[in-house]
């Protein structure tokens, strides 16, 4: 409210008796230029700062298409560089410029000719290209000038991937393309696609034509995190070429369950996937109801807000421990990895077979889930409790005694080793609400004081085979000294 005064005029600088204006000396004169200079510097700058502040603000914003393929983090990779790193075939554009798989380029260039002639010629026939090749491939003694110096296809393959150039740059993180213009990217993904669209034709059609060897190095370097092209552009390229001929080429999709069936232990009905590494991963997720395997899983935005906070206090006792203290370890009939059960005294754990790559795949996924769904962390849940349960090889040894894993690795010690290996730098707390309270089943189980001091006996004088016998002969001992006291008593 007014007080009904005039507003006072500003104050100015104090003034002579004399002078109706303010009085400045040289030194006033120079400090009152620099303080004007600088402050029409900092209006000049301050439009160009919150700019440069917006356009950064804009630039960090996801893409309406999140990405979906990464590249591992320096302290992920450092645990084990060789688990995410592709061996023998680069896939998309992180890897492009191995130098150390420069020499499958030609190899892949050879399989995208057959992929273009392929297409050419079974639009031109409406069947599949035999020529005497039981591969129903084309083979290199093809003369047909037509077909193998003009392919018509080609331009059509190039314009589409264009048309999606947008979701195929913003399908990686952005900062791993920046060393790449976005018509190199498309170069990349084109051959590249094409020769896993070729591959799987040949093992589908004829797999007696690529050497076992051949076919498990390439598989496993095709499910690396890192080394992914999005599953569309594969759909697209193979709906282009071939899908106006369902009764002579299988899907895309079923090509791709069939390279990799391997592992699809439950035999899933595969709908869609983001990419090789999200397909395995869904290969290990548990069926639901509803035969949704839960792949698409949502973004992390999406999923954020029924997020449970981690349990940092959250711990679980190892297998031999829990075993002293009377739980039953037993395999489990089923094939979801994730299947675990416990029904006082009974902990029941599907079989899991442990090969030279298990690390490798498990790495990989792991990644992916971290990345991309960190809300639905399940195998890394599932790594979290097995890293609880064996600490030692004694732990290994006591789950394969029980045929709960099968190794290859050559001893239980490198069993323990791979799992200690996988917990570190990766999880921190169990998210799934099911091994989580599997978790607290468990503990809780083992804190009942009889079967926590039955534990602590069998740990102190049974838990090795060199405990149990000097506990044994300690107790024949004890027992032949009492039955001599008592018949040398009886005789007095």
């Amino acid at each position: 409210m007014s007080s009904g005064k005039p507003d006072e005029p500003n104050q100015l600088p104090e003034t002579s008796s004399t002078h109706p204006f303010p009085i400045y000396n040289s030194e006033d004169e120079e400090r009152l230029g620099n303080d004007v200079m600088q402050s029409s510097k900092n209006e000049r700058q301050r439009p160009a700062l919150e700019i440069d502040i917006k356009e950064m603000m804009i630039k960090s914003r996801r893409p309406p298409f999140p990405c979906c393929i990464y590249r591992v983090s320096p302290v992920l990779r450092d645990v084990n560089r060789k688990a995410y790193t592709p061996r023998t075939v680069s896939i998309g554009p992180l890897h492009h410029n191995n130098k150390n798989l420069k020499g499958m380029q030609a190899v892949k260039f050879q399989y995208l000719e057959q992929f273009l002639k392929r297409a050419t010629k079974t639009a031109m026939l409406n069947e599949l290209p035999h020529w005497g090749d039981p591969m129903g491939f084309v083979t290199s003694l093809d003369t047909d000038l037509q077909i193998g110096k003009h392919f018509s296809c080609l331009e059509r393959f190039l314009g589409l991937l264009k048309s999606t150039d947008g979701d195929i740059w913003n399908s990686y993180a952005e900062d791993d393309l920046n060393h790449i213009t976005l018509e190199e990217l498309l170069k990349i993904i084109l051959v590249d696609s094409a020769f896993i669209i070729e591959l799987f034709l040949r093992f589908h059609f004829n797999p007696s034509r690529l050497t076992p060897f051949e076919i498990a190095s390439i598989r496993m370097d095709l499910l690396l995190i890192e080394n992914q092209v999005p599953f569309f552009v594969l759909e697209n390229l193979y709906k282009e070429a071939f899908g106006s001929y369902p009764n002579i080429y299988p899907t895309i999709l079923e090509l791709s369950c069939e390279f990799f069936e391997p592992y699809n232990d439950q035999k899933m009905q595969i709908q869609t996937m983001k990419h090789f590494t999200d397909l395995l991963r869904t290969f290990h997720l548990p069926i639901t109801t509803d035969g949704d395997h839960g792949s698409d899983g949502g973004t992390p935005e999406n999923e954020s807000k029924n997020r449970e906070p981690d349990d940092s206090n959250e711990h679980l006792k190892s297998a031999t421990q829990l075993y002293a203290a009377g739980v039953q370890f037993n395999i489990s009939s089923s094939k979801c990895t994730l299947d675990i059960s416990f029904i006082k005294p009974k902990l029941e754990i599907p079989c899991l077979h442990i090969y030279d790559d298990t690390e490798v795949i498990f790495r990989n996924v792991m990644v992916l889930e971290m990345y991309h769904y960190p809300d639905k962390t399940l195998i890394c849940d599932y790594v979290l409790l097995m890293d609880y349960l064996i600490n030692t090889s004694e732990d290994a040894e006591l789950l394969v005694e029980k045929k709960i894993i099968t190794s290859r690795l050559g001893s239980n010690q490198q069993v323990a080793s791979l799992f200690n290996r996988l917990g570190r730098n990766i999880v921190k707390g169990i998210n799934d609400k099911k091994l989580k309270g599997l978790v607290q089943a468990l503990n809780d189980y083992y804190d009942i004081p009889w079967h926590k001091t039955r534990a602590t006996f069998w740990l102190k004088y049974f838990s090795t085979p060199w405990k149990a016998a000097s506990t044994t002969a300690a107790s024949l001992l004890l027992l032949l000294t009492l039955i001599q006291t008592v018949l040398t008593g009886i005789a007095l």
